[in-house]
């Protein structure tokens, strides 16, 4: 009889154990598949730089930049009243080491987030360059230049990996479903 009661709290303890296991493990699957997605408006923060009476702050989707269409925004920033400024023109140019340059206007219309200012550019070649970017607010011009670093190519399973990992983790969770559901009726409380 003691025997008995003994293997039932084992199973008890085990089944518990189990079910705070794959209760954790679920919330860690969870946090970090939320990570991976998680991302600011306009990316990550390539440069800040303040000129005059305005703060630019640059945002790429990647850095280091790479080869290809860059997606590059902007927020222009009133150091005297810190808020941004929504009706100044700006004007982009990336130039490489070779001299070549990649130049466009940076628009609202292009931004998801209106508060940014984004162009979309097309990066030929790898290796260090120049940012240079005008922004006329009013009758001020500002002119603004930055160092930046283009790098080469990621192979498509190393820039999409966290697409190709979705259905796994999905799968994952599937089974550790499955298997709380499968000891919660194996060994059903009593």
């Amino acid at each position: 009889m003691v025997c008995e009661q003994m293997k039932k709290k084992s199973k008890r303890k085990s089944s518990i154990r189990g079910h705070l296991f794959g209760q954790t493990l679920l919330v860690v699957l969870t946090i970090c598949a939320s990570a991976i997605m998680v991302r600011a408006d306009g990316g990550v923060v390539l440069w800040q730089q303040t000129s005059g009476s305005i703060t630019v702050t640059a945002f790429a989707t990647q850095s280091p930049l790479r080869i290809g269409p860059a997606d590059i925004s902007f927020l222009i920033e009133n150091n005297d009243q810190s808020r941004p400024i929504l009706d100044a023109r700006v004007i982009v140019a990336l130039e490489d080491a070779g001299g070549v340059t990649a130049d466009g206007e940076a628009t609202h219309d292009q931004a998801r987030n209106k508060l940014l200012y984004c162009s979309v550019m097309n990066l030929v070649k790898p290796g260090p360059g120049r940012m240079k970017v005008i922004v006329t607010d009013g009758s001020e011009k500002y002119d603004l230049d930055h160092k930046v670093e283009v790098s080469g190519r990621q192979s498509p399973l190393i820039e999409h990996w966290k697409l190709l990992t979705f259905p796994f983790m999905i799968a994952i969770l599937f089974v550790f479903h499955q298997r709380l559901a499968w000891m919660k009726h194996a060994w059903p409380p009593g």
